[in-house]
């Protein structure tokens, strides 16, 4: 009896070890309980983005559902829910405050206003201030060079990386389903830039691609360089490379700008068919247009654009959507509450959130260059911009 009393007793130790690693692992960074205190959260992005800002608001919007934000003060300030038809810079660290201010009384979550940066407009002497804080719990941050930094630098608190370009290559975490560490998670979608310079393909056939990014690790990961070669060597095109160096300051926009309207021309006198216009430093409500009209609308040149929506909105001919903001927003949400609610380790959080693209097009530069779009096209695309 005393020998299966023993055994049983083991037994017991053993599935208590089990539990322990995969799913209730203790420690803060590994998936603590949250004992009734709301998880304080911050934020980060590595420069000013519309798509950062979407993503925030959608959510905002699913906090809103979960019961964190106040019922209501998404639809009576945000009607539409997107922030790419209506978005100036400021908004990102507006709605952030605005999150702040209109926070359930009771919840889970809790939104630290001073918990707030820009990389884009600091120092980089005080980037220190993002990491290792006393008032937050997590942070949600946004992009590569922010994600990078990151994985660094935090040496506390568990952190999110939403919206990097290939988090696996950038080597913020180590594959789909190992972060490498106890505090990193990124969101993954290996396939989404394939995905989009494959759909612009379809509609445009291209035979020489041409691109200009900054000669630098940070603009060849999230320009994807790597996926568009991939892509190149499927279906057949040349990619022709040109490199701007992005501005360092306001003073430096001339001078981009400059360049890079010297780089469209190099590239079109080289044979470039079509431009791909990859995530970049380019004010596209009030800059784009002047950089396309200046050569590629005259000499009929299609444009493809990496950052979805906004510059199709400004005058890129296509746009193909890298991302479903609300379904990444759901993802994160239920990750984020397996982790605080569920107490599942936060390495053992599902990584993987796969969308489908949406396809864009805008009407008036396709009628400025001459480019003719079936009716069977149109069937396909998601949403017309004049």
């Amino acid at each position: 009896m005393k020998g299966k009393y023993v055994i049983r007793v083991g037994l017991l130790i053993c599935v208590f070890g089990i539990a322990v690693i995969f799913g209730k692992n203790p420690g803060n960074a590994a998936g603590e309980q949250s004992n009734g205190r709301p998880l304080r959260i911050g934020y980060v992005q590595m420069r000013e983005y519309s798509s950062f800002a979407q993503q925030l608001l959608m959510l905002a919007k699913e906090f809103e559902d979960e019961g964190s934000v106040e019922k209501g003060f998404i639809e009576a300030n945000y009607p539409d829910t997107d922030f790419d038809l209506s978005y100036q810079r400021g908004d990102t660290e507006k709605l952030w405050n605005a999150i702040c201010t209109n926070m359930a009384g009771q919840r889970k979550y809790e939104f630290v206003r001073k918990a707030y940066f820009d990389m884009g407009i600091m120092d980089e002497k005080d980037y220190s201030q993002m990491v290792n804080r006393d008032d937050v719990d997590l942070m949600i941050v946004m992009g590569t060079a922010a994600g990078t930094y990151f994985k660094e630098h935090e040496k506390t608190h568990p952190y999110m990386v939403l919206l990097a370009a290939d988090p696996i290559a950038s080597e913020i975490v180590e594959s789909e389903k190992e972060p490498g560490d106890d505090r990193t998670y990124a969101l993954i979608d290996n396939t989404s830039y394939r995905r989009q310079i494959e759909a612009g393909y379809l509609f445009l056939h291209f035979k020489k691609l041409g691109i200009v990014y900054e000669d630098s690790e940070d603009a060849y990961l999230y320009s994807a360089i790597d996926s568009i070669r991939e892509a190149s060597q499927k279906l057949g095109f040349e990619i022709l490379v040109r490199h701007v160096d992005e501005p360092k300051s306001e003073k430096d926009t001339d001078r981009y700008y400059r360049e890079l309207k010297q780089a469209y021309r190099e590239l079109a006198a080289e044979g470039m068919d079509t431009l791909y216009i990859t995530v970049s430093s380019i004010d596209y409500e009030n800059k784009l247009q002047e950089l396309l009209e200046d050569f590629i609308v005259p000499h009929k040149i299609p444009t493809l654009a990496q950052d979805d929506v906004a510059p199709v909105q400004y005058g890129a001919l296509f746009g193909v959507s890298l991302v479903d903001y609300s379904e990444q927003a759901k993802h994160v949400i239920r990750q984020m509450q397996s982790y605080h609610e569920d107490g599942v380790a936060f390495r053992r959080l599902d990584q993987v959130c796969e969308c489908t693209p949406k396809i864009f097009l805008n009407y008036q530069t396709a009628q400025k260059i001459g480019f003719q779009v079936s009716f069977e096209d149109l069937q396909i695309i998601d949403s017309v911009y004049r």
